[in-house]
């Protein structure tokens, strides 16, 4: 199953494994509505998770492809100012690719590429649902009008179920 990355319009990231990138959106939606974010399927999924001593799991690592496909797609301002910095140590130090330290104009310049990126990314207009029922649930509740839809379909066949249909045509109205 495709694992999608999808970067929403605050800065979060959402990460999940779905059938479509329909179905990623109504996964992600326990969250939050990504709908109308930025999407991408990721070459692949490498993760090393740690459990701290309060029996919660902590990040410890990405897969290098997966890190450097997140940070191109979603927050391409940081991996630029990223760029930056390791140029600045290299032209500073033989062995700066080994330093940690940050002087404070790096880290300020790092920074400002993050707060950058919370305000880049905007959400595209998507579809409507079908009926008003359903765009007020939409305005109410936030929900992908993909899952809306769906449960707008599911309505008007079970309704069209219990109408009765007259044999001849003539007779309808």
């Amino acid at each position: 199953m495709p694992v999608f990355a999808v970067r929403s319009v605050d800065g979060q990231l959402g990460l999940v494994a779905a059938r479509n990138r329909a179905d990623a959106v109504e996964r992600l939606d326990e969250f939050a509505n990504f709908e109308g974010c930025p999407m991408r399927e990721l070459p692949e999924l490498m993760l090393l998770l740690d459990m701290n001593d309060e029996g919660q799991f902590t990040l410890e690592h990405l897969g290098e492809e997966m890190d450097v496909a997140i940070r191109t797609f979603a927050y391409p301002l940081v991996e630029k100012a990223f760029d930056n910095v390791l140029d600045q140590q290299e032209a500073g130090q033989r062995d700066a690719i080994d330093q940690k330290e940050r002087t404070p104009t790096q880290k300020a310049l790092i920074r400002r590429a993050v707060e950058a990126e919370r305000d880049r990314v905007q959400r595209k207009q998507m579809a409507e649902p079908l009926t008003e029922r359903g765009r007020e649930v939409k305005r109410q509740l936030d929900l992908p009008t993909s899952l809306l839809r769906k449960q707008e379909r599911r309505v008007a066949r079970a309704v069209l179920k219990r109408e009765e249909v007259p044999k001849d045509p003539r007779k309808r109205h």
